[in-house]
């Protein structure tokens, strides 16, 4: 099994922000799990010297692993009926836009949120964020993921989403549901010049939080959460609204929506309660998730 750990950017002086939990679950996990830590071309060769004691650590460039994507088959669902270059073309769209000088440094959190859907599908294992690892003493083992999952910090119903389809849109980005808060759903929209979102129906969720996921590969929820991400930000930047004021408000919900979605897909208009982890608060801005014995910290900022 796979854990993924992902750093867009030059390391930061503090490594407790991108290395010291991979290197702390590192030295927990049994030797059936590998763990992948993402970064840029550039950093690969520094990221490599940082882990040089943990043999259970590969460092991947994300641009090289998108170059190879492009020249292998992947497998894609065929009740979709289009090609499936859609989402490494679409992929590589956004890693570049997030590295262009024009994009705000802080935007690469919705880049790495797009990659983390995508390794979901196309690798699957756990997505963590940096600010993720070990917590407490005991025997430590993380289990093998058989659906889409996501935390929750709420055990109960604390959201209003709307289900609808993207009616106006063409091919691809036309197929399949979309789901959004439902207070948020016309300014997304609005983001993609659509008009105001579709009618659709009214569900309720907990609180999900996006900082951890978990999915078997080529599972329908990832590829739902995946694809609707990718509609979304392929029409905004059709649109030129990619950077602007409410531009990091819109990619919040969109995360949220789009994980929604895919914990939901297929489940009659629900997130099944078994394929969240419920959390706990913890001290000194962390949240705990006991059943994983896993420990997210913040460090004030979501740009990785």
């Amino acid at each position: 099994m796979d854990v993924h750990y992902t750093w867009i950017g030059t390391p930061p002086t503090d490594r407790s922000r991108d290395i010291d939990e991979p290197k702390r679950l590192a030295a927990r996990v049994g030797k059936g799990v590998k763990i992948y830590f993402w970064c840029l071309d550039a950093q690969v060769a520094g990221y490599q010297r940082d882990f040089a004691a943990h043999a259970n650590v590969t460092v991947r460039g994300m641009q090289a692993f998108l170059t190879g994507a492009t020249t292998k088959a992947y497998r894609w669902y065929y009740w979709y009926q289009e090609s499936d270059d859609w989402a490494v073309a679409a992929m590589t769209d956004i890693l570049n836009w997030g590295l262009a000088q024009g994009t705000p440094t802080s935007y690469r959190a919705f880049v790495k949120d797009a990659w983390s859907l995508f390794l979901m599908y196309t690798w699957g294992g756990y997505v963590l964020d940096a600010g993720v690892g070990p917590h407490g003493g005991g025997t430590f083992a993380l289990p093998e993921p058989k659906a889409f999952m996501s935390p929750s910090l709420t055990q109960e119903d604390a959201l209003s989403m709307r289900r609808f389809k993207l009616s106006r849109l063409a091919g691809w980005q036309g197929q399949g549901e979309v789901t959004l808060n439902n207070n948020l759903a016309d300014a997304v929209c609005e983001a993609m010049n659509y008009g105001a979102a579709d009618d659709g129906d009214m569900e309720t969720c907990p609180q999900i939080e996006v900082w951890m996921l978990a999915s078997p590969r080529y599972s329908k929820g990832a590829w739902a959460a995946l694809r609707q991400y990718c509609v979304v930000w392929k029409e905004m930047q059709q649109n030129n609204t990619l950077v602007s004021a409410s531009a990091p408000n819109v990619f919040r919900y969109l995360i949220a929506g789009s994980v929604y979605n895919g914990l939901s897909h297929g489940q009659n208009g629900a997130a099944p309660r078994a394929s969240l982890w419920f959390c706990q608060n913890g001290q000194n801005s962390t949240v705990e998730v006991p059943t994983l014995k896993l420990r997210k910290t913040y460090h004030g900022s979501s740009a990785h």
